[in-house]
């Protein structure tokens, strides 16, 4: 039996060879169109017209870093703040320069030189000469570190635990003007990070004279100016934030709000690492009138007495250093290179900082050292046989027989766990601070001293112990990670260095030691 399938189709069918219809954009209800328009304030007429022309002055003035080898023109702001002593030295330096070392010299068989115990994935190289190991001990053939670059003067306190520049650290331009870096907790670092001390303006920077053309705002969910469009329905213009500590974010809703669409930007092109002064502007609208950055001013004084801005106001502004100084101008912008999303390796190391009330210390606790976990970590434990514990039996079951007890010092001290003591300020030397101490296991009969902090963090910086000021550590506690970077300068090169960064803990660390136990003794 034959089958038959038949398909039927509707196709359009242009009666008309006229096309002058689809061009007209006809509309079915022009008056709701023309509402819309009056609603979005399309028909708000204005004393204003259309800039199509703007003139400009900048001055421009070089950044110049403390170290030589660290230019703000090119490397990333962060590498040059962040970057600390002997992070040349990789692992992969260290393990090749090490064995480059080691073949045909007679190096001394000493194990300070080699590795012990390194970090995954470098367990294959324990007993292997170290080559930082042999450079600090000066070993180190001179040809095979030709190319070590030299050390930064590192900006880390580790009396504040963050990043704090002084004199020798800081930011220069050839004015004169240091640029300082203050209480920066580690990771993005953009033009507000630093304060400005101006110097004698002796300097003649360099002045450009530039050309440019304005062009509309453009906004997600922004009017637009054709007659027949209206704005994205799809942009929700309620997810933008109302804040008042963002000024421009402020700026922003405001004229979302307003439906303003005569707003313009030009653009302003300028080098990193450099501070930038806007000198003059002109613009030139439509119909060829100039209005110049001075007469502006002066005209809206004029105009509206009273409700200008005050002096030396600015969006984008620098602060001073010192009280008195008024910092960079009003008109002065910090621009220089920020690595964007830079790789990360994992934590390096990672220290806890907390109060403890209750024992009245401060808690150190080394939670990640050397790349990895402390939980995990190999430790030298004592010899059970020179430090015994005062009882290692189980108390005697029979509740009817006499017992005895017997006195044990101390006990709640674990490993990694470094406590600080609170002194008080000594007349003629050290302020009040927070001093680094060492725990002894007093539940042995031979106090047996814990091991002493690894981690690069608890380090002191000169001699004597460690001493942290009382307030960089809040009472919630801080968590501070060491971590490498890589990231790319404007040349394209990579640049790596070591990270530390200040986190806020909710809740700090604590531990109870207890002193005066009293034991139950069993006769053996």
């Amino acid at each position: 039996m034959a089958e038959f399938r038949i398909y039927l189709r509707l196709e359009p069918r242009d009666h008309e060879q006229d096309l002058q219809a689809g061009f007209e954009s006809a509309v079915y209800d022009p008056v709701w169109f023309l509402a819309r328009q009056w609603q979005m304030g399309e028909f708000q007429g204005e004393n204003a017209s259309t800039p199509v022309w703007a003139n400009y002055d900048l001055r421009s003035r070089p950044l110049l870093a403390a170290d030589s080898r660290f230019d703000p023109t090119e490397i990333p702001a962060e590498a040059i703040v962040e970057s600390e002593i002997d992070d040349w030295w990789t692992m992969g330096r260290r393990v090749r320069l090490g064995r480059e070392a080691a073949a045909g010299n007679n190096l001394p068989d000493e194990d300070n030189l080699r590795f012990h115990n390194p970090p995954p994935p470098y367990e294959h190289f324990h007993g292997q000469y170290d080559g930082l190991a042999l450079w600090r001990a000066g070993l180190m053939p001179a040809d095979l570190v030709a190319d070590l670059p030299a050390d930064a003067v590192p900006a880390w306190s580790n009396r504040q635990l963050l990043y704090q520049q002084d004199e020798s650290t800081a930011f220069r331009t050839e004015d004169g003007t240091r640029l300082v870096v203050q209480r920066h907790h580690g990771g993005r670092m953009d033009w507000q990070a630093v304060d400005a001390l101006v110097g004698n303006d002796a300097a003649d920077p360099q002045t450009d004279s530039r050309e440019a053309v304005p062009t509309a705002l453009r906004y997600p969910g922004a009017p637009n100016s054709r007659w027949w469009q209206i704005e994205n329905a799809q942009v929700d213009r309620g997810s933008y934030v109302p804040d008042s500590a963002h000024t421009a974010t402020a700026i922003l809703t405001e004229l979302i709000f307003s439906h303003s669409d005569d707003w313009f930007l030009f653009p302003v092109t300028a080098k990193s690492g450099h501070v930038v002064t806007m000198e003059t502007l002109c613009i030139t609208d439509g119909f060829g009138r100039f209005y110049d950055s001075e007469k502006l001013v002066d005209d809206n004084e004029r105009m509206w007495p009273g409700l200008q801005p005050p002096e030396d106001w600015a969006l984008f502004r620098t602060s001073p250093l010192l009280d008195g100084d008024k910092g960079l101008s009003a008109e002065a912008l910090v621009l220089w290179h920020v690595a964007e999303f830079p790789l990360e390796s994992g934590p390096i190391e990672r220290v806890q900082f907390g109060l403890d009330e209750e024992s009245n210390l401060l808690w150190a606790v080394e939670r990640v050292v050397d790349g990895r976990e402390t939980a995990s970590r190999k430790t030298d434990e004592p010899d059970e046989n020179e430090h015994p514990k005062f009882r290692t039996d189980k108390p005697d079951p029979e509740i009817s027989t006499m017992r005895e007890y017997v006195y044990i010092p101390g006990q709640g001290a674990a490993l990694f766990w470094h406590p600080y003591e609170l002194q008080e300020e000594e007349a003629g030397g050290r302020p009040r601070r927070l001093e680094q101490r060492r725990l002894l296991d007093f539940t042995r009969e031979k106090p047996w001293p814990l091991p002493e902090p690894q981690a690069k963090v608890l380090q002191a910086e000169g001699e004597g112990p460690h001493f942290i000021i009382p307030l960089a550590v809040p009472s919630n506690g801080i968590e501070v990670e060491r971590r490498w970077q890589l990231a790319r300068d404007m040349k394209g090169r990579p640049v790596l260095w070591i990270q530390r960064r200040r986190r806020p803990l909710y809740a700090p660390p604590a531990r109870r030691l207890r002193f005066d136990v009293m034991a139950e003794a069993v006769e053996k």
